[in-house]
């Protein structure tokens, strides 16, 4: 027995010496020959296992043969069986089945190969314990092997061993360790695995814990911040998704203006990190409403804006969230500048969405809503101006019968007819009068909307009038009038205004023609009737009063001496009525006091009562007091002080009224300048005063001012 097994040993010992690399073939016969010498339960069988199994497994490596593998496998678990826990070569045999099992799953895949390398791996780790150097290795192996495993069934039992492994791996890696960063990196991307699966609020605290000591790890200069700074900041907007905590929100806009200091113009980050800034900003304001963050979110767009030139794909988006940011601010703080880079920005809008663009109509809009706000603030006749192209453009888009037509009329008829009160440009008024009829047969009888339109056409109509004196015009505006009122019986709230209309129309064409009486008649009954519906305390009663004493002082003219003056004392007692009604501050207080003093004057006519013709000029004083010297109605009201001053001279012969006559006449001059309406009146009126303290005292110079006023009247 001794001699045999001298004689295998010999065998075995002559087979090592002489293996080389291209005599494998050779080797693995011999490793067969010794095997079959030494079959089970002879002491050298597991050598003999192990050896025939490293000959097959370094055949497979060299020829790529599977069988070779498969075989090799085999033997390596007989051989694994023959040593059991704790025995010397234990380690090497349980390491020889992990490398082949390996080696077949990367050409196979085969998940049982898979699942035993697992096993084998936690029985590695029972044989290398905390502390010993090769317990990292194989930790590390087992690691790989479960990762590989969940990633192809998703096993969640996988999952949970890994994030231990991992925690256990990172242990091992102290701060300072160069594998730290590795080992950290791979706990928090299964811890997110998990909390993706599972949505386990524990593990994303922990990710965001990991990722704050990886940020500190990185500090400002590191290569990786950017990268630790994005982790950090998913894993927060993720928390703050699930449970809204505000101080999560105020980190993630920190961390987003770190990133964004990472990311200067012309990296290609900077627009995502711009994106994530004011999403986080916008977020944040809107819950708070606090002003700051509007203001960097309004300075971050444009910088947005300046990534995105013309041409770019994303610029109308860009565009409009700037454009959604200012028009907040605007509203809140009503900064004129605002309003300003407002319009820029539509009017760049709108380039980008030519007719047919879904989104014209949007910015079209806004555009048109920001200029009528910049004219209504600043009165810029510029911003009118293109209200009005912009306005006539978007009603060529709308033809008869498109459903939109009554209101571009709409606002263009308004815009027209801003412009014409503002200029008085006569082919802005006549334009006005066309798109009111054309507006009006969008209303046909029984259309809620006729009255009012026939009341705008009329109102143009009368305008017309005035400014040109066709009387075709008045005679429309009458019947249209009239047309309204048949609209509004007797219990309608809108009766009394449609009545006053109706008289002021009549009165127009009874003040040009002075023969139609019948007009001026039905303007005093109706103004009457109006009268009656506007009782104490209603808001227009005062109007209603000082329309009636007008219209009744119109009348004059054309009845008997008796009958003037009924309706001349039924004036002033109408106009001493409607000036209680208008106490100071009332900006129809001037109007009142002059209308008031005009009449007393008539009575002064009619009567000489020189009470009448004191207290008219008290209250031409009282009125001029209202008139600043920007006032539009100054001249005027220093024109009547004058006057009737000059007639109480020439009652009283009192020279300082006619000295404050001719100071308030040349006051009036002033305000009149050459080609003003009513220059020449003042010039004659003027001179007339000083040829009456001519004539009084005998200074020469009055009368060459006299006579110079006189030629400059001619």
């Amino acid at each position: 027995m001794l001699v045999t097994f001298l004689d295998f040993l010999a065998l075995v010992l002559v087979g090592l010496v002489i293996f080389r690399q291209n005599e494998i073939p050779v080797n693995v016969e011999a490793c067969r020959v010794a095997l079959r010498r030494c079959p089970p339960g002879h002491p050298l069988h597991s050598t003999c296992l192990s050896n025939l199994a490293n000959k097959l497994h370094d055949r497979f490596k060299q020829g790529g043969s599977l069988s070779d593998l498969d075989k090799a496998i085999e033997h390596y678990r007989a051989a694994l069986k023959l040593y059991p826990h704790g025995h010397p070569d234990r380690p090497t045999s349980l390491d020889n089945l992990v490398n082949s099992l390996r080696d077949r799953f990367q050409q196979r895949g085969t998940m049982s190969d898979l699942n035993e390398l697992i096993e084998l791996y936690r029985a590695a780790l029972i044989l290398y314990p905390p502390g010993n150097s090769d317990r990292p290795t194989y930790l590390n192996n087992l690691i790989n092997s479960l990762r590989d495993r969940f990633q192809q069934r998703g096993a969640m039992s996988d999952l949970d061993e890994l994030i231990e492994l991992y925690r256990a791996a990172l242990l091992l890696c102290p701060p300072g360790h160069p594998d730290r960063p590795t080992s950290l990196n791979d706990l928090v991307t299964s811890l997110r695995d998990r909390f993706q699966q599972r949505g386990i609020m524990s593990d994303l605290d922990e990710l965001i814990e990991f990722y704050r000591a990886a940020l500190i790890l990185c500090p400002p200069g590191h290569s990786g911040r950017l990268t630790s700074l994005n982790n950090l900041v998913n894993s927060l907007r993720d928390r703050l998704q699930q449970q809204g905590v505000p101080s999560d929100l105020d980190e993630l806009i920190v961390l987003h203006r770190d990133a964004l200091l990472l990311c200067p113009h012309g990296h290609p980050d900077r627009p995502t990190s711009l994106n994530n800034l004011v999403n986080s900003l916008r977020d944040r304001l809107q819950q708070r409403g606090v002003s700051s963050d509007l203001d960097e979110l309004i300075v971050l767009y444009r910088d947005a804006l300046l990534l995105c030139p013309p041409g770019h794909c994303d610029r109308l988006t860009s565009l409009n969230n700037l454009v959604n940011s200012l028009r907040d601010r605007l509203q809140q703080r009503g900064v004129p500048s605002d309003l300003d880079e407002l319009i820029v920005l539509y009017r760049d809008a709108l380039l980008l969405c030519p007719p047919g663009h879904c989104d014209r109509p949007t910015y079209l809009n806004g555009l048109v809503h920001s200029l009528r706000d910049r004219f209504q603030q600043r009165g810029v006749t510029s911003d009118l101006d293109e209200l009005i192209e912009l306005y006539r453009a978007a009603l060529i888009l709308c033809p008869p019968g498109h459903s939109d037509r009554p209101t571009c009329l709409n606002n263009l008829v308004h815009n027209l007819r801003d412009r014409f009160q503002q200029r008085g440009v006569t082919s802005d008024l006549d334009e006005l009068i066309e798109l009111y009829q054309a507006t009006l047969l969008l209303c046909p009888p029984g259309h809620p909307d006729r009255s009012a339109s026939l009341n705008n056409l009329a109102t143009s109509l009368r305008d017309r009038y005035h400014k040109g004196g066709i009387l075709s015009d008045v005679d429309e505006a009458i019947e249209l009038h009239r047309e309204i009122l048949e609209f509004c019986p007797p219990d309608h709230s809108a009766r009394s205004t449609s009545l006053n209309n109706l008289a002021t129309s009549l009165q127009d064409r009874y003040d040009k023609q002075f023969v139609l009486s019948h007009d001026i008649d039905e303007a005093i009954e109706l103004h009457r009737a109006a009268l009656e519906l506007r009782s104490a305390g209603h808001p227009d009663r005062s109007m209603s009063l000082n329309n009636l004493a007008t219209s009744l002082r119109a009348r004059l003219q054309h009845f008997k001496q008796q009958d003037i003056m009924l309706d001349l004392e039924e004036a002033i007692e109408l106009h001493r009525a409607s000036l209680l009604l208008r106490p100071p501050g009332n900006p129809d207080r001037f109007m009142s006091l002059t209308n008031l003093a005009v009449s007393l004057e008539d009575r002064f006519e009619q009567q000489s009562v020189l009470s009448d013709l004191d207290e008219a000029i008290e209250l031409h004083r009282h009125a001029l007091a209202l008139c600043s010297p920007s006032h539009s109605d100054r001249s005027m009201s220093l024109h009547n002080l004058a006057t009737s001053l000059r007639v109480k001279f020439q009652q009283r012969d009192v020279l300082s009224d006619l000295d404050e006559a001719i100071e308030l006449h040349r006051g009036a001059l002033e305000l009149r300048p050459p080609g003003h309406s009513a220059r020449t009146i003042s010039l004659n009126d003027l001179a007339t005063c000083l040829q009456d303290r001519y004539h009084r005292r005998g200074v020469q110079s009055d009368l060459e001012e006299a006579i110079e006023l006189h030629w400059a009247a001619l």
